[in-house]
């Protein structure tokens, strides 16, 4: 199945919870890959030094099929799966949570740390704005100067965007679709005397 649209945030956001004596800090934030991750991981480290766990789970991917999770010393199966249970119940990819432990000296037991650290996860997202995206392709074309209007007519009515174009005997281009409109536009297109030269991933 093509996915052709995926939820994310939009801004890092935090909450904070407290649980006998221990103090949880949920930190939401959007990624683009695992290197973005690490570098916010390493700067939350960094700011919060004294603390004694920071657990962490995230999604990637329009399809959200790449996730990772860490327990970061807590128990296996208490800290990251709960927090990624957060980001899955909102349906968002390209989204990490990093939940930050400082102990306050009472043991929580495996079902306390499981709520902790989902509701942790929870409050954070609760705090970030939803955005929607569209999933697009890039379409290279050629066509000529009389066509090229009638193609930007309608980019605007089906939430294209028009890329770097080169206007000399044709004009010749990229244009970014949507992929659940993407065969349908290009043969009509085609069908029409513009020339589809070839598609890639939009960026």
């Amino acid at each position: 199945m093509t996915i052709d649209r995926y939820r994310s945030i939009s801004n890092a956001c935090e909450a904070t919870l407290r649980e006998r004596a221990s103090r949880f800090i949920g930190i939401a934030f959007p990624i683009r890959d695992e290197e973005e991750f690490r570098i916010a991981l390493g700067r939350i480290s960094r700011s919060h030094h004294g603390a004694n766990h920071f657990c962490y789970a995230f999604v990637l991917g329009p399809d959200a099929t790449v996730h990772r999770v860490n327990d970061a010393g807590e128990p296996s199966g208490t800290a990251g799966r709960p927090i990624l249970r957060a980001i899955r119940s909102m349906e968002l990819t390209n989204t990490a949570v990093v939940v930050v432990r400082y102990f306050g000296g009472t043991l929580l037991g495996k079902a306390g740390l499981v709520k902790a650290y989902g509701e942790a996860a929870r409050s954070a997202l609760a705090e970030a704005i939803i955005v929607e995206h569209v999933v697009r392709e890039n379409v290279h074309f050629a066509c000529d100067h009389a066509q090229f209007d009638r193609l930007k007519k309608e980019l605007a009515q089906i939430d294209g965007v028009l890329g770097e174009c080169t206007f000399n005997e044709r004009c010749e281009g990229v244009v970014a679709l949507p992929v659940g409109s993407l065969h349908t536009i290009s043969d009509r297109w085609i069908a029409s005397g513009i020339d589809v030269l070839r598609t890639d991933q939009a960026k």
